[in-house]
């Protein structure tokens, strides 16, 4: 995890980042339409997607976001270094009520990653540690569903390490989906179920208190990005 970070020069900076910068760095994918929504809008008072601010002042505890500091591909350290969770983008915001910790995950016909029956079959005592850490910053006392996404619980816990990190009082795991698999709007729900939440589209949940901090939870319908827009990012 690197204490260094630089000003962005396009999105050039977010495809350097990717695990594979060729297979991953597509038109209509999630990391290309997701450089191109944050960077056209690096010039504006809020610096955000103009449906990710809506979304964000529609919930009294966002009114007026703004984009104070954004990291591309910013790694976490959950409970050891190893696979740390990689978030396609970590923000700090300003709000009327103050800052927030927000990690970003762009989707645009992808899964969750894998269910945790899935994920947890091999490796099993890393992973049970693992997953009770993850419950733990979550403020969960029950072993969840392991029908439930294991991508959901690093990222979310990712917004709450980070918001610890940086004293910051409240974190906020937003999904920004450019298209949808058949079922991650469904593991979402079923996700923020598990933690009380009751999530729409294009709003924000929360707060949920866990570990003396407040947790929120959005799903944004963000589109995909026109020539204009795509020129406007460079």
């Amino acid at each position: 995890m690197t204490r260094i970070v630089s000003a962005s020069l396009g999105t050039a900076v977010w495809r350097a980042g990717l695990a594979d910068p060729y297979l991953h760095w597509k038109r209509s994918k999630s990391a290309w339409e997701m450089a191109v929504s944050w960077e056209a809008q690096r010039n504006t008072a809020s610096g955000l997607p103009p449906e990710v601010s809506r979304a964000l002042a529609s919930h009294p505890d966002f009114a007026d976001p703004q984009l104070l500091l954004g990291v591309v591909e910013h790694r976490v350290v959950l409970d050891t270094p190893k696979t740390p969770s990689q978030n396609d983008l970590w923000a700090v915001l300003l709000t009327a009520s103050g800052q927030v910790s927000v990690a970003v995950e762009a989707k645009a016909g992808e899964d969750f990653d894998r269910p945790l029956r899935e994920w947890l079959r091999s490796d099993g005592e890393g992973k049970d540690r693992r997953l009770r850490f993850l419950c733990d910053q979550l403020g969960l006392n029950e072993p969840p569903s392991e029908a439930l996404r294991y991508q959901l619980f690093h990222r979310t816990a990712s917004a709450l390490l980070e918001a610890k990190r940086w004293r910051i009082s409240r974190a906020l795991m937003l999904v920004q989906s450019f298209s949808e698999s058949k079922t991650s709007w469904q593991d979402f729900q079923a996700f923020a179920a598990l933690l009380d939440l009751d999530v729409a589209r294009n709003a924000v949940a929360g707060p949920r208190g866990t570990s003396g901090l407040s947790l929120y939870l959005c799903w944004v319908d963000s589109p995909k990005a026109t020539d204009d827009l795509a020129a406007a990012a460079v």
